[in-house]
């Protein structure tokens, strides 16, 4: 028994390396970093900040519940979207970011938290189309859910 123990020990020591964590991956993160600078723009109510990532060539859509439960969708122009920075303090994290990525294409998808003046209004999935261009990721478009009551919900389906 105590051979076999010994064995197993070795046997896992040595597939250790194989089991350890995917080495990080830099464009995986560029992404993040984007879509994380966005989102300290709109804290810091900074058109600038939130236009060097930006597109202003792109579009955005909210998904909301409507009545008598229909779904109301707005679109925005992300040039209307930097002109009406301001005014209120703004705050959406974001928490296990999946980003999925061919070229100088890719899509961040999350469940996030948005707060306005300090309380939480509602939370829901951020959809984000990223282009790489000069060297860089920009948000080409971005779509999201506005579900009141989806905080417990999302946030119990968080990774630790």
């Amino acid at each position: 028994m105590k051979r076999l123990t010994i064995t197993a020990l070795a046997a896992l020591a040595v597939a250790q390396p194989a089991l350890a964590a995917p080495a990080a991956d830099p464009e995986r993160a560029a992404v993040i970093a984007a879509v994380q600078q966005f989102f300290d723009g709109m804290a810091a109510n900074d058109p600038k900040i939130m236009g060097d990532v930006l597109m202003a060539e792109g579009m955005t859509a909210s998904v909301r519940p409507g009545p008598a439960g229909s779904t109301v969708a707005r679109f925005t122009p992300q040039k209307q979207f930097l002109e009406r920075t301001g005014g209120d303090k703004y705050l959406e994290r974001m928490w296990d970011p999946v980003v999925t990525r061919r070229g100088a294409l890719a899509v961040l998808w999350a469940p996030y938290e948005f707060q306005l003046n300090g309380k939480t209004t509602h939370c829901g999935v951020d959809v984000f189309n990223l282009v790489k261009t000069d060297g860089r990721w920009k948000i080409a478009g971005g779509s999201w859910t506005v579900e009141p009551d989806a905080c417990p919900e999302l946030k119990a389906k968080a990774k630790p």
